[in-house]
């Protein structure tokens, strides 16, 4: 390993740590951009350039003006720049900090209202009922949306919920679940339960309400039925 690649392998082992400084960060951006080169002298005459990473959010032709920087390298940071943009207008729109069962409803109403093709979106809780994450399950096919096992295995293994909130949508007719979705909620009530995770609720949102298992009684039947230790003890396993 050259004496170039060991600075960047030490410094992106510095990204878990919350401790870069701002050049360190741009550096490390302009990796991609320019992956031969070393990006320090760059990243430290973009910061004097314009201030401050905000400021790097400039336009194309103000970032080609700095030494060093081509039309690649100031398409790459203007795109990193909009991206950063669009996630921030995006994020005002964003789920609810905490869950709470009677307002989340209020949410579903509001959010759900707008889609013009089914989803299955799974909010993902830590241990205070903060949401922390929102994953999308859908397809090409706006009439239908699949959920494999094995994709939120996956999910829970990489972020680790204390809890699992759950929201489909049926984009016209009865909010009340359908065979299809009473044996995804079994499913997903089996996996939560292998995994040690809470599943809190299934809503079922349509034009015409919004249904939830936990409300209407089920989950507990659901939660009772299809957990991994009552699934063991029918079996004599414990």
């Amino acid at each position: 390993m050259s004496e170039h690649d060991g600075h960047r392998h030490r410094i992106i082992e510095k990204l878990d740590t919350g401790v870069l400084c701002e050049h360190e960060l741009l550096e490390i951006l302009l990796f991609n951009a320019l992956p031969r080169r070393n990006t320090n002298d760059l990243a430290h005459r973009l910061l004097t350039a314009f201030g401050s990473l905000r400021g790097v959010s400039a336009s194309v032709e103000q970032l080609k003006l700095v030494d060093g920087v081509g039309e690649n390298v100031a398409a790459y940071l203007r795109c990193i720049g909009r991206f950063y943009e669009t996630y921030y207008e995006a994020d005002k729109e964003a789920f609810p900090r905490r869950f709470d069962p009677e307002s989340f409803i209020s949410y579903i109403n509001e959010r759900y209202a707008r889609m013009d093709r089914e989803v299955l979106d799974f909010y993902l809780l830590d241990e205070r009922k903060n949401i922390v994450f929102c994953k999308r399950f859908t397809i090409d096919n706006p009439q239908r949306v699949v959920m494999k096992p094995e994709e939120l295995t996956k999910l829970i293994l990489v972020n680790k919920p204390s809890g699992v909130a759950v929201v489909h949508n049926h984009l016209s007719g009865s909010c009340f679940p359908s065979p299809s979705d009473d044996k995804t909620t079994n499913q997903i009530q089996l996996i939560c339960s292998i995994h040690n995770v809470l599943f809190c609720d299934h809503y079922i949102y349509s034009p015409v309400g919004v249904y939830s298992y936990y409300r209407s009684g089920r989950m507990k039947e659901i939660n009772r039925e299809f957990s991994i230790g009552a699934i063991l003890k029918e079996r004599g396993g414990v």
